[in-house]
């Protein structure tokens, strides 16, 4: 099959290797992209101890693997942004390493961002489907995800769940200019807990046009124990009590937040 032209844009997979069933979705995910798709760059971020991605398991001239020296709780954040500092074109995409998005939807949503007027980020999908089983290693051997995109939502295969009816992250789209113009993820929410949601609001309050397209993204099943350790710890951090707080902050406020956050992309 041809390959699909992203138009040269980046995309930024942040990454650490916490299991087994991790790092395969993370080759999985991997070699759907580069099979997939042309025309673009993917960053590899990878925040561990040491390096532990292995680029000749792919072997693509494409994926740019980048190591940040880290044992702290997963700085997702700090890799996204750091992701974009090294980028250079208009469009840059978040995409997760477990997540893989209708090819066709991706498409759809690059040529919404570039040719349209209506969006300034855009979520490829609305519901998650979580895949596990003979289904997900199907998924990681070829890479396709044409089948989910027909499935029924209320009468689902066994190993398929309903993980989300709609979310927003996973795999973002994003102008990059408008990215930098809110500030961005916000780095001092480390974890996997909140920051998607923390930069939706933000981003929306700002003005910034997010909108969600109906196809599915296949989510590849893995073990929660060590986000669910994590998530519960997190739920007294000052940051997300700050997020919370920004509800009922005045426009004024985000405003200067966001200022604070987008300077250290540098002068605009």
């Amino acid at each position: 099959m041809e390959k699909l032209s992203l138009q040269h844009i980046d995309l930024i997979v942040p990454y650490r290797e916490a299991s087994d069933e991790r790092r395969e979705n993370l080759y999985g995910v991997l070699r759907h992209l580069v099979t997939t798709y042309r025309d673009c760059r993917i960053w590899l971020m990878e925040a561990d101890t040491r390096p532990r991605f292995d680029w000749s398991r792919i072997a693509d001239a494409s994926i740019r693997h980048v190591f940040i020296s880290h044992d702290g709780p997963f700085p997702k954040a700090r890799l996204c942004n750091m992701g974009v500092r090294l980028s250079n074109s208009a469009i840059v995409c978040f995409h997760d390493a477990d997540s893989i998005a209708q090819p066709s939807s991706m498409v759809s949503a690059l040529d919404a961002l570039i040719n349209g007027t209506a969006s300034d980020a855009i979520c490829p999908y609305s519901p998650v489907l979580n895949v596990e089983g003979s289904l997900r290693d199907d998924i990681l051997q070829t890479g396709n995800v044409d089948a989910f995109g027909a499935l029924d939502p209320v009468a689902l295969p066994p190993e398929v769940t309903m993980l989300y009816t709609s979310a927003n992250g996973g795999v973002v789209l994003f102008k990059r200019s408008e990215y930098i113009r809110v500030g961005g993820y916000n780095e001092r929410m480390e974890g996997w807990c909140g920051e998607d949601n923390e930069l939706l609001f933000r981003a929306t309050q700002l003005g910034v046009r997010w909108h969600s397209f109906l196809p599915p993204l296949v989510h590849l099943h893995h073990d929660s124990t060590s986000r669910n350790e994590w998530t519960q710890a997190f739920q007294d951090n000052e940051e997300l009590q700050r997020f919370h707080a920004l509800k009922n902050m005045p426009s004024e406020a985000v405003q200067a937040l966001a200022a604070e956050l987008a300077s250290q992309f540098g002068p605009r």
